[in-house]
């Protein structure tokens, strides 16, 4: 695994193509400490999650390739993050690999791409969030369907059903969609994309009114922000804001 970090990015990159980007016990280990010497960056922006190859993450078929080694939860890390994180899936994802891919905040694919839980057929529940993150995702009915029968969604079907946000018109077109996003997520306020993610993540556990109610302090705290006051400065003077995360 290669953690590489610009000013406000890092990219987090499975870089095992020759047994599919697996997720073992040295994977997770791996992913966990890259999780954590990101959130210690307070200057970071935005994280994207990508794989060398033609694959993301598929597991091989086994137990132990399903996650029932005993190991570290990389998906917690990963959803637990902060700042947004981008999936960049250049192929399958299954499994493990599919658990990741669920538990950052946007997901973008080739038209290639396949993605679904295949262990039920082998007694394999998965364990790093899936049966949880996926019906919140794309509801209860669409991950019972994916969950029951083991089947592999494509691309264009999870699209439909809300699994990905964005399918590129070509395979080779992926590295210019993240460019694409990173570039409007980083334009925007650090604070204020660290709360909105804070809002409607914790939003889905609450009622709605409480839920308002979490929007609404977050907005207060918001306005006392240096941010904050750069946004209406540079709107009045016509000009792109110059953020600072403040």
């Amino acid at each position: 695994m290669k953690l590489e970090r610009t000013k406000t990015v890092a990219t987090i990159t499975l870089d095992r193509p020759h047994n599919s980007n697996r997720i073992d016990s040295e994977m997770a280990d791996a992913l966990v400490e890259a999780c954590r010497l990101v959130a210690e960056d307070d200057g970071l922006r935005l994280v994207i999650l990508t794989a060398e190859g033609n694959v993301f993450s598929v597991n091989g078929g086994s137990a132990a390739d399903e996650g029932t080694e005993t190991r570290r939860n990389p998906a917690a890390a990963v959803g637990g993050l902060a700042i947004p994180v981008l999936v960049a899936l250049v192929g399958d994802a299954t499994g493990p690999g599919l658990e990741l891919a669920l538990a950052g905040d946007l997901r973008i694919c080739v038209p290639s791409a396949r993605l679904g839980f295949t262990g039920l057929a082998r007694g394999i529940l998965p364990q790093d969030g899936g049966t949880q993150r996926l019906p919140r995702l794309v509801g209860p009915a669409w991950a019972r369907d994916m969950l029951f029968t083991g089947r592999m969604v494509d691309a264009a079907e999870a699209l439909s059903i809300g699994l990905v946000n964005r399918v590129t018109e070509q395979p080779d077109q992926l590295g210019d969609l993240v460019k694409e996003i990173a570039a409007q997520i980083t334009a925007g306020s650090p604070i204020g994309a660290r709360y909105a993610k804070e809002a409607a993540g914790k939003g889905m556990d609450l009622s709605l009114e409480l839920g308002l109610g979490l929007e609404a302090d977050l907005n207060v705290i918001l306005q006392s922000t240096s941010d904050r006051a750069e946004g209406l400065k540079s709107f009045l003077e016509k000009r792109r804001p110059k953020f600072t995360g403040s």
